[in-house]
């Protein structure tokens, strides 16, 4: 008898909300327009300065966040404290920019919401840290799985909010399109 015993697994949480995408994006246009920005992962592209998670624009967004963020971290991770926001921020990325690949070190998950995401403006790509790739040559493996894959894609949508541990290495890939695409970023401790 065989008997498989996964020893690791990791796992992103999908959640479609209902944000009024329109107000969150006019501000994140108006905000753009009065901060300069930071250099994080983004290669091109605008990075806001943290937000402040009071704005009452971002009120309902920030509640369900929260919400959901703490029935993945006890249901799945078993983790015993309510989690709080404790950074977040919005990348617009233009035509051709993208985000390096990176981890969110010191907190215990992220996430990211898409407020505007026309077609071909770029993937969230998760890496698996397991070089498996060294060890599998492509000719040889006949289709690719959770236990023989080493990149994971993740077409985005707007109005949805994706939950992952802070410690996959993730980035994304360039926006093809000539709109702009905008996601709004956070951490929780």
């Amino acid at each position: 008898m065989i008997e498989i015993i996964d020893i690791f697994k990791h796992s992103v949480t999908r959640i479609k909300l209902k944000e009024n995408l329109d107000k969150i994006y006019n501000f994140c246009i108006h905000t753009n327009k009065k901060q300069k920005g930071q250099i994080k992962s983004n290669s091109g592209g605008y990075h806001s300065d943290n937000l402040n998670i009071k704005e009452p624009i971002l009120n309902s967004l920030v509640n369900n966040i929260k919400l959901n963020a703490n029935l993945v971290s006890k249901e799945l991770f078993k983790i015993n404290l309510d989690l709080e926001i404790d950074s977040m921020w919005f990348i617009i990325n233009k035509y051709k920019d993208f985000n390096l690949p990176h981890t969110h070190t010191f907190s215990k998950m992220s996430g990211v919401f898409y407020v505007n995401v026309p077609k071909n403006s770029g993937d969230l790509v998760f890496l698996n840290d397991t070089k498996i790739d060294n060890y599998l040559d492509k000719p040889y493996v006949s289709e690719y799985n959770l236990y023989n894959s080493s990149i994971y894609f993740i077409p985005p949508e707007e109005n949805m909010l994706y939950l992952f541990p802070s410690w996959l290495t993730h980035y994304v890939k360039p926006n093809l399109s000539k709109q702009k695409r905008i996601s709004i970023s956070f951490n929780l401790n």
